[in-house]
């Protein structure tokens, strides 16, 4: 790892991932963090949702996060709403086969 590179955890992508969910369905913004948020929200949304059975994210939800920039999703971790169950949005980088970083 380089010097002063930081390095994001799957709990802190998976939050920050959450926290964009909300943040696109809040706002009009049609990317924000290198990830097209209306597809995040539509196909990822109910994986996340607390009570889901799902067993895990659909290929349409990877295929939305893929290529995201995680770091910059991080400064949206500290907000996470209610109706999301943050255990299962932590799933989402590893069921998806993405590696992880920390924030």
């Amino acid at each position: 790892m380089a010097a002063g590179r930081k390095v994001m955890s799957n709990a802190g992508v998976a939050a920050a991932l959450v926290v964009l969910l909300v943040v696109a369905a809040a706002s009009s913004v049609a990317g924000v963090c290198k990830v097209d948020t209306g597809s995040m929200v539509r196909n990822c949304r109910t994986y996340c949702t607390v009570g889901s059975t799902e067993a895990s994210p659909s290929s349409a939800c990877c295929g939305a996060v893929r290529g995201g920039d995680f770091h910059c999703l991080c400064q949206y971790r500290s907000v996470l709403p209610n109706d999301i169950d943050a255990n299962r949005a932590m799933q989402i980088p590893g069921k998806c086969g993405y590696g992880a970083a920390n924030c």
